[in-house]
């Protein structure tokens, strides 16, 4: 939760100390793609959907996987996963499009200007006076692009989830 309520920008400085040097790993994920999406990948919202949604498998269905002979990590994947579609799909979403829009943890993240995201791309560009107005908002579009197509391709599944974790029953 705590993940949730904090901005981002008052947790930049600690995290860039972090992904500058790993703790307990000591890799530094600055300049690389991992140093975007692990930060993200512990995201508040996704784990409480995805806790909630588990809390409503029915435990006869794991109680009956455990008569079977299945164990923990087979039930995760062969019974709760499957079960867990629709939230994951909305969290699958709902990630792609934080991501995608993510402006702070890139600049942070990267090195040097080649690693910058379409977003902070975009800034930098805005800010070049040789470049056009035409040509930061034909950026703009392109950016929204992959946006709309996960949105578009996995709209069944974001009904789906967000429907499912509305109701009790």
């Amino acid at each position: 939760m705590l993940t949730m309520m904090l901005p981002e920008e008052v947790i930049a400085i600690p995290l860039s100390l972090v992904l500058g040097h790993v703790p307990l790993v000591g890799v530094d994920l600055k300049g690389t793609v991992w140093g975007v999406i692990l930060p993200l990948g512990a995201w508040g919202f996704s784990v409480m959907l995805l806790t909630e949604f588990m809390k409503d498998i029915p435990t006869e269905i794991e109680e009956a996987a455990r008569i079977d002979g299945v164990g923990e990590l087979r039930m995760l994947w062969q019974v709760v996963l499957p079960l867990c579609k629709p939230a994951l799909g909305v969290a699958g979403v709902l990630g792609f499009i934080m991501v995608w829009d993510q402006y702070l943890l890139p600049l942070i993240a990267a090195k040097d200007p080649t690693d910058y995201t379409v977003t902070v791309a975009l800034s930098v560009l805005r800010t070049d006076p040789e470049v056009g107005s035409g040509v930061v908002l034909a950026g703009a579009v392109i950016a929204l692009v992959p946006s709309l197509i996960a949105h578009l391709l996995l709209q069944r599944s974001l009904v789906t989830g967000i429907a499912a974790g509305a109701t009790k029953g």
